[in-house]
């Protein structure tokens, strides 16, 4: 129906219009003709002040019937005469302004202005009112036509309704629906569907396409707002540096909430410990690398100042023009608190270690001075005593025993050179033999082991590697002196120590085992932990076998690794705990 009412208001007006528009040029055209035909007489008016030329105008105006009345101006706007087709005088307007000289239709009156022109002079203007038919008079006079009409198109645009309704309507209203659904449900999953090979189907598979996208981008969304909502502070910024958004983490950790850091930068948050140096760095690694990661202070909203591990992203457009800097940091401070008191627990441990392995020293430098320091005290006892009692020694034997007496004391002093260069710390990596360092360790132990009656099997091959030799050489007599003590708190009958040393794929391997009867599967995992000992209280500090491990693996990239193995040797049986090393080539 609205498309019917739609269609007839339409024929109609284009219909009224047409009429009203004929008439009002015909009536434009007559007043152009009275001004003609009153030319002369308006001039003897005007130019003359001829009287009797107003008595002509009006008693021609007469013979025009549409004419309601008529008023002559001067050129300076001043009204000189006026006509009413009743007789009656009226109130006369000024005359307009030229730009607003437009004719005015009111209600039955058409007011026209034009001008005054006798022998192509321009005299004045004359204001011209004409009576006029109105819509009503129009459909009065035609009513019958008017109906015919407006029942055959009533009529046709019925049919088309139908039609339009059926082809077009139809499937927008259906689109329309189905986007509403979609509107408050939320619900992007669903499809519509047409069978249509036109506009129609493009336009519903252009729909299906858009909701494809918006249902992935919503699921983006939704990934990058969860993503935003870590546990680490975040903040996002343009170009300029100017924070755009922050998440929760970030007002939580820092103590500043988004009112009061959107719109700042984050020089907010400087502490003032570091220099000009450090922040031309990180944006030097920003325009070149696109990102920056480091360690930075920062001072939070109650004024503490907080260690933290920041990482900077800037974000490009398709231009490669930076667009957005995404920031992320954690507060560190606690970790680097533990990492300062780990330091200095794992510095005691050294200490300990290095006592304990000085009191093993110490020990071992008795049992290597002991026989050459007899000799020593022998030999020059010996000499003394001839000599007070004057008896007459040799020359050749004086000399003889004059020069055990020297290479005794050299032995001693080789002794001492070997223990302080055990003891001298390594500052950097050097390349060394594995053989070479096990016989510099082993010759250090070598009287303890030969006291105890310890045999030690070797099966070594000569391998360099790049690491500090010291330190391997405190890894070794730590393993030593294991096997050693286990030997000999177990009372052994038959002590048996074998070391390997070979190459195994990309690895150094040094092995070393004994005939202990193995280490307790019940405590075998945690030989490795600080502290932890098997032995008495007195006799071990259980920090060995942990400062070890810490130097193969941290300090060397190594692994340190135990089990239990059964072998056999020599048509014997025996079971002990295996040690290995393993370093890369």
């Amino acid at each position: 129906m609205l498309v019917t009412i739609l269609t007839g208001s339409i024929g109609y007006t284009a219909f009224v219009y047409w009429y009203m528009s004929n008439q009002y040029n015909n009536t434009l055209k007559l007043s152009k003709s009275i001004g003609l035909v009153l030319s002369q007489d308006i001039a003897k008016l005007v130019l003359l002040n001829d009287i009797s030329a107003a008595s002509d105008i009006i008693t021609k105006l007469k013979s025009f019937s549409a004419l309601k009345s008529m008023v002559l101006y001067k050129l300076n706007g001043e009204p000189i005469l006026q006509y009413n087709k009743a007789d009656k005088t009226f109130s006369v307007d000024k005359l307009p302004d030229e730009k607003h000289r437009d004719s005015i239709i009111k209600g039955r009156d058409l007011k026209l202005y034009v001008k005054a022109n006798y022998q192509n002079t321009n005299l004045g203007h004359i204001q011209f009112n004409f009576k006029i038919d109105t819509v009503y008079d129009v459909i009065k006079k035609d009513i019958e036509a008017l109906l015919v009409i407006l029942f055959i198109i009533v009529f046709s645009s019925y049919l088309l309704a139908i039609y339009f309704a059926k082809k077009f309507t139809n499937p927008i209203l259906n689109l329309v629906s189905f986007l509403e659904k979609i509107y408050f449900t939320e619900s992007l999953t669903n499809r519509i569907k047409i069978e249509e090979n036109n506009e129609y189907g493009k336009l519903y598979d252009e729909v299906n396409t858009m909701l494809e996208r918006i249902e992935k981008s919503h699921d983006e969304l939704k990934i990058a707002a969860v993503a935003f909502e870590t546990q680490s502070g975040m903040l996002i910024t343009d170009k300029n540096q100017k924070i755009l958004r922050v998440n929760k983490a970030f007002t939580k950790i820092t103590g500043y909430s988004i009112d009061e850091v959107v719109g700042k930068t984050p020089s907010i948050l400087k502490s003032g410990i570091h220099n000009d140096k450090f922040y031309q760095n990180m944006y030097s690694s920003l325009g070149k690398n696109l990102f920056w990661i480091g360690e930075i202070n920062n001072r939070h909203k109650d004024g503490s100042i907080v260690n933290e591990l920041l990482t900077i992203h800037a974000i490009l457009d398709n231009n490669d023009q930076v667009i957005y800097y995404v920031s992320s940091f954690l507060d560190i401070t606690a970790q680097k608190k533990a990492e300062k008191e780990l330091k200095q627990k794992e510095s005691l441990l050294v200490q300990q270690s290095k006592m304990a392995a000085m009191g093993e020293m110490l020990e071992n430098i008795a049992h290597q001075w002991r026989q050459p320091l007899s000799l020593i005290s022998t030999t020059s006892s010996g000499l003394l005593l001839r000599k007070s009692m004057d008896i007459e020694i040799p020359e050749e034997e004086e000399k003889k025993d004059l020069e055990k007496i020297g290479d005794t004391v050299k032995y001693l002093s080789e002794t001492i050179d070997d223990f302080r260069n055990y003891f001298k710390p390594n500052k950097s990596k050097n390349l060394f033999d594995i053989k070479e360092c096990y016989e510099k360790a082993f010759k250090l132990l070598q009287p303890k082991f030969k006291s105890l009656d310890i045999k030690v099997i070797e099966n070594l091959e000569s391998i360099e590697i790049l690491g500090f030799e010291n330190e391997f050489i405190q890894v070794i007599m730590n393993l030593l002196n294991n096997a050693k003590d286990v030997l000999e708190d177990k009372g052994v009958e038959n002590k048996l120590i074998f070391i390997d040393i070979y190459k195994q794929n990309d690895k150094a391997v040094f092995s070393i085992k004994d005939n202990g009867q193995g280490i307790n599967k019940d405590i075998i995992n945690r030989v490795f932990e600080p502290y932890f000992t098997t032995k008495e209280e007195s006799n071990g500090t259980g920090i060995g076998l942990y400062m070890s491990k810490e130097m193969v693996e941290k300090h060397m990239e190594g692994k340190l690794k135990v089990k239990n193995e059964t072998y056999t040797y020599e048509n014997s049986e025996y079971k002990g705990a295996c040690f290995k090393v393993y370093l890369p080539l």
